[in-house]
């Protein structure tokens, strides 16, 4: 591999990882602002989640897909307690995890 060519590698990937963590920092504000807020609004916003789990103790929790790009994508995983209101969120894709500060009871 020529130096020009690992050089443009490397700052490619540089690139990539600034602008996702760029991505991902302010989308925390977004998703901490769900917290409260009732699975109808976050259908009326994000659509129909592509699943769904209802927990024996009451609660729900519903996941969503999140694209940043042609071909980057994440999944965004709300937990609601049993009245319905959003008490968490989980954020995944390949490179990281990421959790609300705030938890389901």
């Amino acid at each position: 591999m020529t130096t020009l060519r690992l050089f443009c590698l490397l700052a490619g990937c540089l690139l990539l990882q600034g602008c996702a963590e760029g991505m991902h920092g302010k989308s925390d504000e977004s998703w901490n602002s769900w917290i409260g807020s009732t699975k109808d609004d976050r259908v009326r916003d994000q659509g129909i989640p592509t699943r769904c789990h209802t927990f024996k103790t009451g609660g729900e929790a519903c996941e969503w897909p999140i694209i940043w790009a042609p071909n980057s994508s994440g999944t965004i995983t709300i937990s609601f307690d049993e009245k319905g209101t959003a008490c968490q969120w989980v954020y995944k894709d390949s490179y990281i995890e990421k959790r609300s500060d705030k938890r389901c009871p």
